[in-house]
């Protein structure tokens, strides 16, 4: 008889482990509160105009994601690579800072600084493996590498952006991960993340897996030496929701407390570009959002009924006022903000909207955060964790989620083994 498993999430982490085990021969079942696998890259369709689903919450892979990007190759969905250009919005221009050559050219501070921080950058970039940095804390131990002028003009203002109350606590390892893991092509799947999350639900079906959608976990009881899930009895649990969902399921199981903060985009469908570039970071004193992203300077508009889509990004502390605006509100708010990036823009412009809000979307790694990371393991035998706060020191994201569902998935194939 096969062994019966249950999987609590059907983002990447879940979906990549359900994948490894139906190939054993395992009995699994998903189980997915929302209406959608995927997670944060869930794909949804704006109208019936589009012919690729667009994520609720930007996302690209890098040329070196070899986890996410041998998954996709394994279900049959093609990887796009592209060279966008990455740009920050500093002093009222558009101004690209995606290279080392970029940097050089950058005047809003000193060439002396200029090259210290490029050197600095570099360091961080060839380090393979930067935990031994999460002794110190970010806000003191960047100034000293990349100089005063150069944290002060870009990183203080990217991080105090992205962090806000919490920026004092993050730790440099984090940092060091997404200068190491960053790379200048980015790459990008054949209908979206929602068609890569179509074809690995299509897989895991295929092999006898079952993936449930709308079925939140009301219920997590014990049952001898099995557990049951909604009444349903499995021999395995593997959580991959992130922890304070998983502490409220199961309290006896110990996580280290973290501060989290929302994630939250504001998506326009516009009749007309709004930036030169892919990305563009915010680098101005009290703007209402951190990062735009022009969807469409990267991917064919062709795919969205020929329209441009921009994300509004934002990552906000619980009890924020925007998370209580509509979309309207929003857009009421940002519009004269958008108008100073390009001058060209006005509402009219504006031919949808699409607001999307998630808690817990983003840990906050304090320093030496390793020494109380739980294991994969947990005390309660066939109950194993696998979420976001677990992938550290590297940033939450689908690679390294799908590396977690392989991980996870691998020690519960040899504990059933030992069985």
């Amino acid at each position: 008889m096969r062994k019966k498993i249950a999987i609590i999430g059907g983002g990447f982490t879940g979906l990549a482990c359900a994948l490894s085990l139906v190939d054993q021969g395992f009995q699994v079942t998903i189980f997915e509160a929302s209406d959608k696998c995927g997670g944060l890259a869930a794909g949804f369709l704006g109208n019936f105009k589009w012919k690729w689903s667009l994520e609720s919450f930007y996302h690209h892979v890098f040329t070196n994601d070899k986890e996410i990007i041998q998954l996709a190759e394994k279900v049959n969905c093609p990887v796009q690579i592209n060279s966008p250009v990455t740009s920050s919005y500093i002093d009222n221009q558009e101004i690209q800072l995606d290279s080392p050559l970029s940097l050089l050219r950058f005047s809003g501070i000193s060439l002396g600084e200029r090259v210290r921080m490029g050197l600095g950058l570099t360091v961080l970039k060839i380090i393979p493996d930067g935990l031994f940095l999460e002794k110190y804390q970010v806000v003191d131990f960047l100034p000293k590498l990349l100089g005063r002028g150069g944290y002060e003009t870009i990183w203080k203002k990217l991080l105090t952006a992205k962090f806000g109350p919490f920026v004092k606590q993050v730790n440099m390892a984090w940092f060091w991960s997404r200068v190491a893991k960053r790379t200048q092509r980015l790459g990008y799947f054949e209908g979206g993340f929602g068609g890569l999350v179509e074809k690995m639900v299509e897989s895991i079906e295929r092999k006898g897996g079952k993936v449930r959608v709308n079925s939140e976990v009301r219920s997590f009881d014990f049952a001898q030496d099995d557990m049951l899930v909604n009444g349903e009895r499995f021999e395995v649990v593997v959580m991959t929701v992130p922890a304070p969902i998983i502490k409220k399921m199961v309290p006896r199981i110990d996580f280290p407390k973290l501060d989290y903060l929302w994630g939250q985009t504001l998506i326009l469908e516009l009749s007309k570009k709004l930036i030169r570039g892919y990305w563009l970071n915010i680098l101005e004193d009290k703007w209402p959002f951190l990062v735009v992203v022009e969807h469409t300077n990267m991917i064919d508009k062709k795919y969205y009924g020929g329209n441009v889509l921009v994300y509004l990004g934002n990552y906000l502390p619980e009890g924020d006022e925007q998370l209580e605006m509509t979309k309207e509100e929003l857009l009421k708010i940002y519009s004269p903000f958008l108008k100073k990036i390009n001058h060209g823009f006005k509402k009219n412009q504006v031919k949808g909207s699409y607001l999307f809000r998630e808690p817990f979307a983003q840990p906050v790694f304090p320093i030496n955060y390793s020494s109380r990371l739980p294991d994969m393991r947990t005390s309660i035998a066939g109950v194993y964790l696998a979420n976001m706060s677990m992938v550290y020191p590297f940033d939450r994201g689908t690679n390294y989620a799908v590396k977690m569902g392989n991980e996870v998935a691998k020690a519960v194939i040899e504990d059933m083994k030992n069985r």
